[in-house]
């Protein structure tokens, strides 16, 4: 690859989700491009038709998402695709159209793209495919997360941007989303034979580099206890949901432990609106009351850099969201993971801290108390293994560019 190659990259993702970490990726990507490239500045294209990050959820939202989560799978899928369909219309087709014309390569990713839940990503993505497809425009898929299942609609759509004529490399961000995807080729399409699935670290691991953060060179004592909707576990996790008062009540009682340990925990989100909305049902519950001032609440992010500057002040993390504890991790702070999804279990085998996942979305408040104290005291090896996850990352980026420029 030479310096100052003339192009115009393209990346496309979620990256103007409310849920910050989306962003996150897609800046990490967007540095990576503008180190190698002199002058080059790479478009975003968010594949749910918006430009900006959004102030205030939209009408209706939690309401529409409550309500596919409570139809059997059958009727979800059917309904669900019929509402993408519809935005994709009124709104991504008409960003395709201003965006996509001037395009000189697609990079697509990261994030949980390959997932089928609500058909959003299957519907959006062959969308995608088929109008760069159209205009001759060579795509790579990056530092994606591939689900354990597919529903059969959605394997046909996702074969369709994977059977892409213009598509030439597919890299994800972990050995599971590998496996997974090899299994969905030979169950559903037959791209492994044309295409090489490659592994890289998700480009999120750039981040102490991509927004310029170092985590204090001192201790602060103070530890993110990250706030997540149960519908969110519900849509996305391998295993029933917790109810509302079961995460709150667990949620309280790790907050009491950080502060019995000598911890100052900070309830903090990663911007998604719903979970906003349970941080306040949180904190009206009275569950919190009993540690009168010995916690604090982190104003919402608004944008990628708020959210990886609020992370970079913690001396670690607590929580559910992937990009929470990649973010950690890569800013110096000690991630414990709350498992609720196979992505989760992915990151932390790639940093070589499988211990510090706790086994379940509301785990005992004791033990993973005790497993951010015990990764404490390896923090500076933490902090050897993000610089190199860093470093690969970032080589990730470029070997997947290199495929179409």
């Amino acid at each position: 690859m030479v310096a100052n190659t003339p192009f115009h990259p393209v990346i496309a993702a979620v990256m103007y989700s409310p849920n910050l970490g989306d962003g996150a990726i897609a800046t990490c990507i967007d540095h990576a491009i503008r180190q190698q490239f002199t002058g080059v500045e790479p478009g975003w294209l968010d594949l749910a038709g918006r430009t900006e990050f959004p102030r205030q959820a939209p009408k209706g939202r939690q309401a529409a998402i409550d309500l596919l989560a409570r139809l059997p799978s059958p009727v979800d899928r059917l309904i669900g695709e019929q509402l993408i369909r519809h935005q994709v219309r009124s709104r991504l087709a008409p960003l395709l159209a201003r965006v996509l014309p001037s395009a000189s390569a697609l990079v697509v990713g990261g994030g949980q793209l390959l997932s089928d839940v609500h058909m959003n990503f299957p519907v959006k993505l062959a969308a995608l495919g088929a109008r760069s497809e159209q205009l001759e425009i060579p795509m790579v898929i990056h530092g994606v997360g591939v689900a354990q299942t597919w529903h059969p609609r959605a394997a046909a759509l996702f074969g369709t941007l994977l059977g892409n004529r213009k598509l030439a490399s597919v890299c994800v961000r972990d050995e599971a989303s590998r496996e997974n995807l090899l299994r969905h080729a030979g169950e559903q399409f037959a791209p492994r034979g044309r295409l090489d699935i490659r592994v890289a670290p998700d480009p999120a691991f750039l981040a102490r580099d991509a927004f310029d953060l170092h985590a204090p060179a001192a201790t602060t004592g103070r530890i993110g206890l990250g706030v997540t909707h149960p519908s969110a576990l519900q849509a996305h996790g391998d295993e029933p949901a917790p109810s509302a008062q079961t995460v709150i009540s667990n949620l309280a009682a790790l907050a009491s432990n950080l502060v019995a340990t000598g911890f100052r925990p900070v309830l903090f989100t990663n911007g998604a609106f719903e979970d906003e909305a349970f941080l306040s049902m949180l904190r009206a519950s009275g569950a919190l009351a009993g540690l009168g001032s010995g916690f604090e609440v982190a104003a919402r992010a608004s944008t990628p850099a708020d959210l990886a500057g609020l992370l970079a002040g913690f001396d670690g993390v607590i929580a559910h969201r992937l990009h929470a504890n990649i973010l950690s991790f890569a800013l110096g702070g000690v991630p414990v993971g709350l498992a609720w999804d196979a992505k989760m279990r992915g990151f932390f085998d790639i940093i070589g801290e499988p211990g510090l996942l706790q086994p379940s979305a509301c785990p005992d408040p004791a033990k993973a108390v005790a497993s951010l104290q015990d990764g404490m005291r390896r923090r500076a090896e933490m902090g050897q293994r993000a610089r190199e996850l860093s470093v690969a990352a970032r080589a990730g980026v470029l070997e997947s560019l290199n495929c179409v420029c």
